[in-house]
């Protein structure tokens, strides 16, 4: 089987590209869940997946499992994909495009618009600490964010009545937890 050099340097190349974080989460202390956040770099774009799975047990088993996928050109989301699935029901579905100068979001079959000159989403902020009062895109819901400062290396914004605060070291985000009336999750880099 010949393997032309081209091919070759591209596959060494994107694999270069490439860096992944995955994260534990924990709730009272209990290991509920995972969350891997991959961050692959070509000349032209750049692309971050995400796939989140929490198995928690309060009254009854919930099984929630969150995944994404957004494309970045000249460090401006263009597009990207959202979905939640909860005991394996969807639970919401989102996708954004870049497009004529407007974000086009489509939120579970309910189309709007935000008219922001460039934004990022908020998974970018996993490999890229936030300056104070950044913007940022939710993926999940299409809504406009804005990132907060509390302390050195620490940040939160407020998102669907949760709280998030994150944690970072001198480079990529270290530990996020997310507070609710109900619960608090939070998700610990592995080292």
């Amino acid at each position: 089987m010949k393997i032309s050099l081209t091919a070759l340097l591209c596959f060494f190349c994107s694999i270069a590209g490439a860096q992944t974080l995955i994260y534990d989460g924990y709730m009272k202390g209990h290991k509920v869940g995972e969350m891997k956040v991959v961050k692959e770099v070509s000349d032209e774009r750049t692309v971050i997946t995400t796939e989140t799975t929490v198995e928690a047990h309060m009254l009854v088993k919930i099984l929630v499992e969150y995944n994404s996928k957004s494309t970045y050109m000249n460090n401006r989301l263009v597009e990207s994909e959202a979905k939640s699935h909860t005991n394996g029901n969807l639970k919401s579905s989102v996708q954004t495009v870049w497009k004529d100068g407007t974000y086009h979001i489509n939120d579970n079959g309910d189309s709007k618009q935000l008219s922001h000159p460039e934004l990022i989403g908020a998974d970018y902020y996993y490999f890229e600490i936030p300056d104070n009062n950044s913007k940022a895109l939710a993926l999940a819901t299409g809504e406009l964010l804005t990132i907060e400062k509390s302390k050195p290396l620490e940040y939160y914004f407020e998102h669907d009545g949760k709280k998030e605060l994150h944690l970072f070291d001198e480079s990529h985000l270290k530990e996020v937890t997310i507070s609710h009336k109900l619960y608090s999750i939070t998700f610990k880099r592995r080292y």
